[in-house]
């Protein structure tokens, strides 16, 4: 499935202007954070993110499936949200463009095995692959 991905963000890339960006925010762009986990931005228009996240952090769930990553960037900073449907969970991260650098704070909100909610928070830094 990732190869899949990463061949149709690559044919999509052929048909968008070179060095298309929003905000400071290239598009399309490949990232990837200290934990293997991947972002595919596809999109940036006016301001609203478009592509999808695949988790591979130890000790988290829903590992390995892509899923859809959307949010905002203005400037340098930018914002977005994955849903794990699967997990009945999802993660915001809130963060900044450093060149090829984006450090973010996140917090994933979950529903227990008991239906009860919660939350965990903590820090990734997604570096730019391409």
């Amino acid at each position: 499935m990732t190869r899949l991905l990463g061949f149709l963000l690559l044919a999509h890339s052929f048909f968008l202007p070179a060095g298309a960006t929003a905000q400071g925010l290239p598009t399309p762009s490949y990232w990837k954070n200290e934990r293997g986990s991947e972002l595919f931005v596809w999109s940036a228009n006016s301001g609203a993110i478009q592509g999808t996240f695949t988790n591979h952090a130890q000790g988290f769930a829903c590992r390995g499936i892509p899923y859809p990553a959307s949010g905002t960037v203005r400037s340098t900073r930018l914002y977005f949200v994955v849903t794990f449907a699967q997990c009945n969970s999802f993660t915001r991260w809130v963060g900044a463009l450093k060149g090829s650098s984006m450090p973010t704070s996140w917090t994933l909100f979950y529903v227990d095995k008991n239906g009860k909610p919660g939350q965990t928070k903590g820090t990734d830094i997604f570096t730019r692959v391409w």
